[in-house]
């Protein structure tokens, strides 16, 4: 092993491999810190040309890419509250607070200390794990995969914060939305309401957007200021750095979590942050502080998704099964070029995996050095007039939103998903359980309906089966101990949290929850009972959690009766007008790009939102013409994207004028 690692350093330590994984470096460092972009899209791109590479430098350039592709994402995840890719998610968390809170650059610091350590770590797992972990992986079946999907659930009731019940009917919510579209047990089309565009489903990239990312801007415009509460940048970097090391137990806790999960194929890369998060709730010290802008919340999440990396690794190069999305790609790339997945990789081949543990290390070195070396100027953003900031934000929504699937529909499913988000937020619901059953639900589906075709209900009895069951009961009780220990009620929620218009205006938004669930229940009878099963289920346990809510608020309602402050109808009513106008202002942007398409609307909707909030025409026409840039490159350039005649040129017969404005780029 130790021949093949000194053959692989001098290979990849050559000139022209180490200069491709630089290029690779940049490259996903550009795209990550574009909100809702990604790197899937670079690796995309640069397939073509990877495939004509030899070995060594195609495995330089294609990991230089993916394994440094969830450092970067902390910046739009941090300073705007929009994941810059699935796995920075659980970052907004704790870095968005921090960042209101004018510590962006101590997140910063953190975050660009955890992810290398984590990326390193996942290496050095990989390779001391070759020998060990195939047999291990292998004997995982349907029933344990299924244990591990309950089990990420089961976080949900930690991540809900002090709103359990809240949170659990959050991630049924999600899992009702991970339903929509094709079952493949029967081919049923559920949800689909006899059109096309949901048979294949919601993407994730509309829910995460849409919940987290118009929520905050909406909050922004409503307090017109800046992200930061507070003024000036701070020294926060350096003492981002040293929290790393202050809790260097949490990392490698949480690295180890990062790994196994790369390590389990269809769990996906999108809920190693989650679980890392949930558990430093579960396990660390003062857990209601997390959430509030705890430097902790940023640590466990960013040491996880980089050591991901080289835990995917390990089932993409021990027997060909890509760990996440971006390592299929890879995988392409490399049979492309000669290298064999399988037990090549680990004898005649051992040089090439040797060559993508190298790349992992010095990867991510390279890649933390960038990004702490451009944190000061990123956290600048953080002082930016709302003004500047929200059009910037909603237009790369928009523009993500439409790159799901580049249909019209996309962006009215975002602008549903962003009016849910706003009512989860301002009724105090956890928004990350919906996200995180998103994600699992179809998975959890999937292997209920795989484990009891094969073995019934045996499985239930299976020792792999019950000992992850024993983590799942011990992760919902273990935060009810704990808030019990503190004195607390075991629901975990304080007795006067929300006003009494909150919660009378909480009760009118799960009875709606309620009807959806039920008209869901309703619809499903029209199904065979294997694709109608699940929607029962998460119908009737939705209602009975609904009924124990509502049944909260009104104990609470009636020993709160008279005692709260009187309302100043002054602010509250000036707050629902600047919401109004935020709602007013996205739907026009929708609106536009759909009467005279994007390219038009970004400039103008640029240009219209600073000057009407008192912003300087210099400023108006700087951000209209970096929007401008942003659509031509991205969606001209790069993706080559054939855009739709706009409604108001097919109504007045302008079809030819717009090709020839798009044909100029």
């Amino acid at each position: 092993m130790f021949d093949a690692l000194n053959t692989a350093v001098g290979e990849i330590l050559q000139p022209w491999p180490l200069f491709l994984m630089l290029i690779g470096i940049l490259g996903s460092s550009f795209f990550a810190a574009l909100p809702g972009i990604g790197v899937l899209l670079l690796i995309t791109i640069v397939m073509p040309y990877a495939i004509t590479l030899d070995p060594y430098p195609a495995i330089a350039l294609m990991l230089g890419i993916g394994a440094v592709s969830n450092t970067a994402n902390t910046f739009p995840s941090v300073l705007i509250s929009v994941p810059g890719s699935a796995g920075s998610q659980a970052t907004i968390v704790d870095g968005f607070p921090m960042a209101q809170k004018g510590e962006a650059k101590r997140a910063f610091g953190a975050a660009f200390i955890a992810s290398p350590v984590g990326g390193i770590f996942g290496a050095i797992v990989l390779f001391a794990s070759l020998p060990i972990l195939r047999p291990l992986v292998l004997a995982f079946r349907s029933p344990e995969f299924l244990m591990l999907v309950i089990w990420g659930l089961s976080a949900v009731g930690v991540l809900a914060g002090r709103a359990p019940i809240k949170g659990l009917i959050a991630a049924i919510v999600g899992v009702l939305i991970s339903t929509v579209g094709m079952d493949n047990k029967t081919g049923i089309e559920r949800f689909a309401f006899g059109g096309e565009y949901l048979v294949d489903g919601i993407s994730l990239i509309l829910v995460g957007l849409g919940i987290f990312a118009v929520p905050e801007m909406i909050a922004l415009a409503v307090r017109r200021s800046s992200i930061a509460e507070t003024e000036g940048l701070g020294s926060g970097l350096v003492q981002g750095m040293k929290d790393v090391f202050i809790h260097w137990w949490l990392v490698i806790r949480c690295s180890v979590i990062g790994v196994w999960v790369g390590v389990l194929p269809g769990l996906g890369g999108s809920v190693a942050d989650w679980f890392a998060y949930a558990h430093a709730v579960q396990t660390e010290k003062n857990p209601e502080k997390f959430g509030t802008g705890d430097v902790r919340g940023v640590i466990a999440p960013e040491s996880s998704n980089n050591a991901k990396e080289g835990g995917a690794l390990i089932p993409t190069i021990a027997f060909g099964i890509p760990g996440s999305t971006s390592f299929a790609l890879m995988l392409v790339v490399f049979i492309s070029v000669g290298i064999t997945p399988g037990s090549a990789m680990l004898t005649d081949q051992l040089p090439y995996t040797m060559a993508m543990i190298v790349v992992l290390v010095v990867s991510n070195i390279f890649a933390a050095g960038l990004a702490i070396g451009a944190a000061s100027q990123f956290a600048k953003l953080s002082l930016m007039p709302f003004y500047v900031i929200v059009p910037m934000t909603l237009i790369l929504c928009v523009s993500a939103a439409y790159a799901a699937h580049f249909v019209w529909w996309d962006i009215l499913t975002f602008l549903g998903f962003s009016v849910l988000g706003y009512f989860m937020k301002l009724f105090d619901w956890p928004r990350p359980p919906l996200l995180v059953a998103v994600v699992l639900g179809g998975q959890l589906e999937g292997y209920l309906w795989l484990s009891n075709a094969r073995y019934g209900w045996s499985w239930l009895i299976e020792p792999g089966v019950l000992a992850i069951m024993a983590l799942v009961i011990l992760t919902l009780v273990m935060p009810i101990v704990r808030r019990l220990r503190r004195g607390e009620p075991a629901g975990g929620e304080p007795i006067v949290v929300l006003s009494r218009w909150h919660r009378l205006g909480d009760i009118v938004f799960l009875l709606g929850v309620m009807a959806v669930l039920v008209a869901a229940a309703d619809i499903g009878t029209e199904w065979v009972l294997r694709a109608s099963l699940v929607i029962y289920c998460l119908a009737g346990l939705g209602v009975v959690l609904g009924i124990a809510q509502i049944g909260f608020h009104l104990r609470v309602l009636r020993a709160s009766a008279g005692k709260e402050p009187p309302i100043d109808l002054e602010k509250a009513t000036m707050a629902a007008w600047r919401t109004a106008q935020s709602f007013l202002w996205l739907i026009g942007l929708a609106a536009g790009v759909w009467l005279f398409g994007f390219h038009a609307t970004v400039a103008a909707f640029s240009v219209l939102f600073i000057r009407v909030y008192g912003g300087p025409w210099r400023s108006a026409l700087i951000i209209a013409g970096l929007a401008m840039g942003f659509v031509i490159a991205v969606f001209d350039w790069l993706l080559e994207v054939f855009w739709p005649t706009p409604l108001l040129f097919e109504l007045l017969g302008l079809d030819w004028l717009f090709e020839w404005f798009v044909n100029l780029y």
